[in-house]
């Protein structure tokens, strides 16, 4: 089982999460929506850049999930509700 699934470009820093964790890294993902669903089940973390739409369809797909990271700056205030309302975390803590 894949404990995390990263798609997009990561740097170096990344090397720390492949010595902890089984990392799955595909750059090809960013082109393939369909695939990068399918790679769901189990993952615990997902690390995406701003071409990855976060919404309800890859959230159910990911189940297991306890984290998203983003890399880069900014973050969709309507991601963090949404990421809310599918986790019940309504204190935030999500």
């Amino acid at each position: 089982m894949v404990d995390v699934v990263g798609r997009e470009f990561m740097d170096a820093a990344a090397e720390t999460l492949v010595r902890r964790y089984s990392v799955h890294f595909d750059a090809s993902l960013v082109e393939d929506r369909e695939r990068l669903l399918s790679m769901g089940r189990g993952a615990r973390a997902l690390i995406v850049r701003n071409r990855t739409r976060i919404d309800e369809s890859l959230l159910s797909r990911f189940s297991d999930l306890e984290a998203v990271g983003r890399l880069g700056v900014g973050l969709d205030e309507s991601v963090v509700a949404l990421y809310e309302a599918l986790l019940g975390a309504a204190d935030g803590s999500v």
